[in-house]
């Protein structure tokens, strides 16, 4: 029950029977910012592995960079999604962290397109790697916050 109400709080609206059966996608994580003890409480208990058709639909990117963000390889996230399981908690972890740098870029960028975009192309500002594959730590995530906290008011990086 309290995973029900965490899941409710986290992505808003009705829950219903057949909202339990469906995973939460990614798009949902993205949309607003969740309380820190609902993210806690998503990430002990996992998110379901299916969400990562969610990521690759929503950047336009190959499961395989999603795998990689996730620091997930192919052959257990393909197993995962097959049997219809959750990810282990420091993946979950992970998608979290992913949907927050999104929501800010989005925030930063005025839109979904420009914001994966941006998370997308090689970046001089992060020795020529892209945003999105630094989130897979948090170290590289912080680096991305402060970029788009730099591009959000207007500093140098």
């Amino acid at each position: 029950m309290a995973r029900l109400r965490t899941a409710k709080k986290l992505v808003g609206g009705k829950v219903t029977a057949h909202s339990l059966m469906r995973p939460v996608v990614f798009r949902q994580f993205v949309a607003k910012e969740a309380p820190i003890a609902a993210k806690i409480d998503v990430i002990r208990s996992g998110i379901n592995a299916s969400i990562v058709a969610d990521m690759v639909q929503y950047f336009h990117v190959p499961k395989s960079d999603i795998f990689d963000i996730l620091l997930t390889p192919a052959s257990t996230a393909h197993r995962l999604i097959k049997e219809k399981r959750l990810l282990d908690p420091a993946a979950s972890e992970r998608v979290v962290r992913v949907a927050d740098i999104a929501r800010i870029a989005e925030e930063t960028f005025g839109g979904r397109a420009a914001a994966t975009q941006w998370l997308k192309a090689p970046n001089l500002a992060l020795d020529n790697v892209t945003p999105l594959s630094m989130l897979a730590t948090e170290p590289g995530a912080a680096e991305v916050r402060r970029l788009l906290a730099s591009i959000n008011y207007g500093g140098i990086f």
